[in-house]
């Protein structure tokens, strides 16, 4: 009998569960689908993940999160401004979704929509994935003031997020364009106005 390759199988169930996320939500990620896919042992799955689906799919969503802000930094490299940098950002999901089949969002987003009240846990490790997702983007924004800074982040992801859903729809990476377009000329905006743009909230 051939010997299991149990970090392999380990690794492939996470990575199974990950394209199930991102294709279909939390509560397609059932452990037959997620055992079918996998092509892992189910004995190895139990054995690497006692806490079931609610483990498997909080430790597949932090590989996923984990791969955002090295992807983030791709692009902003310093070589370009915080406005190409965006828009290389976007063009980069447009491709990326339009040659993976178009039928792929995030995994993040597509959990947050899956969640209910008892989902504690997993609700916690999507709000700190885009906390820091957020804080990273901010960080390199041009904008004069902290509070700018983070709100125009969250707009970023917001839009990033919203291109998924759009692009999905239309089964497009048009949406990720046309809103990197837009997010690149509001930057350059900020770039042009005396004192730059400032994050103000109206009552």
């Amino acid at each position: 009998m051939p010997k299991i390759n149990r970090s392999s199988a380990r690794v492939r169930v996470l990575e199974a569960t990950e394209d199930i996320l991102r294709e279909a939500g939390m509560a397609c990620a059932g452990i037959k689908e997620i055992v079918a896919r996998s092509e892992a042992p189910i004995g190895s799955l139990y054995h690497y993940f006692p806490g079931g689906k609610t483990q498997i799919v909080t430790e597949s969503l932090r590989m996923h999160a984990n791969k955002i802000p090295r992807l983030t930094e791709c692009f902003f490299t310093g070589e370009r401004d915080a406005g190409a940098a965006l828009r290389a950002l976007f063009n980069a999901a447009a491709e990326g979704f339009e040659s993976g089949g178009a039928n792929k969002g995030c995994a993040l987003g597509a959990v947050t929509l899956d969640l209910t009240l008892p989902d504690k846990e997993i609700r916690e490790v999507c709000r700190q994935a885009f906390d820091h997702w957020i804080a990273q983007i901010a960080a390199k924004l041009p904008f004069s003031d902290k509070r700018s800074r983070r709100s125009f982040a969250v707009t970023v992801v917001a839009a990033l997020e919203g291109a998924f859903i759009l692009a999905r729809a239309t089964q497009s990476g048009e949406p990720f364009r046309d809103v990197g377009e837009w997010l690149a000329a509001i930057v350059s905006a900020n770039r042009r106005l005396p004192g730059g743009l400032k994050w103000r909230r109206h009552h």
